[in-house]
């Protein structure tokens, strides 16, 4: 997943939550960082809801792994882009 934003951490979410390996990258360590919170809050919603376990939610997290060097994505079967637009 090429962009820790709104869109990107969304769907590394979905993509980890649906049992896939992830690999989230994006231009910087904190803009990494702040995508793997969202996803942890919003995983500890459904935790919090009852709609997921506190093992499950470790198990997706697990299943993301970030970087902020694109030659680590050279390996991937798909790549998204959800990056910044500024034209």
């Amino acid at each position: 997943m090429i962009g820790a934003g709104t869109m990107g951490n969304g769907i590394a979410h979905t993509a980890a939550a649906a049992g896939l390996s992830v690999i989230l990258v994006d231009v910087s360590e904190e803009f990494v960082q702040r995508g793997m919170s969202t996803i942890s809050a919003n995983l500890q919603r459904g935790v919090d809801k009852g709609r997921t376990s506190a093992a499950q939610k470790q198990e997706i997290l697990g299943r993301i792994r970030t970087t902020t060097e694109m030659e680590d994505v050279g390996s991937a079967d798909i790549a998204i882009e959800a990056i910044v637009e500024n034209l």
